[in-house]
């Protein structure tokens, strides 16, 4: 063999060595990468969930606002207890749970905050028109159910989320 050959040889080998120590470190780094990916969507996805909970954990607030200033009108309530009541001042949490219920609607995934909404509105409708004491109380009541069961569901669904929040940590 003569020189050039053997420096060909030798160019084409080292070349060949880069080639492959180049497509190593291409696959290190596709790597890398992937896995870099993989905990930002990871990250991303618990972010998301926290946020959420939080949204639920003020909804539940709301909830728990409502109920209070409904309970007035429960089951054991009296007519001498019902004296003085006003029924739009207290319908005003309601409404607000309302709003709040339309606001993260997306967070229930059995359209269970839309049946919430589609049963409370009239009610409180309702509940804000009579004014016989027998009638607010009755309404009062109705209003007060739709709510504590709302509640119910809203606390399950914050809770669910609170595990998976705690499971992703």
């Amino acid at each position: 063999m003569d020189t050039g050959t053997v420096w060909g040889l030798v160019i084409t080998l080292l070349g060949t060595a880069a080639s492959f120590w180049g497509a190593w470190v291409s696959y290190q780094q596709a790597d890398l990468s992937k896995n870099s990916a993989n905990e930002a969507k990871r990250a991303i996805g618990q972010i998301v969930n926290q946020r959420h909970t939080s949204d639920l954990a003020e909804l539940k607030v709301h909830c728990e606002l409502a109920q209070k200033s409904m309970e007035q009108y429960g089951p054991g309530a009296s007519k001498a207890s019902l004296q003085g009541v006003n029924p739009e001042k207290d319908a005003e949490k309601v409404r607000k749970l309302i709003l709040e219920a339309i606001k993260n609607s997306a967070l229930f995934q059995h359209g269970e905050s839309d049946i919430f909404i589609g049963k409370i509105t009239p009610l409180l409708d309702v509940f804000i028109q009579p004014k016989e004491l027998s009638r607010i109380q009755k309404n009062g009541n109705a209003v007060l159910m739709e709510v504590s069961h709302f509640l119910a569901v809203v606390k399950a669904r914050h809770d669910t989320r609170r595990e998976s929040t705690a499971s992703q940590a």
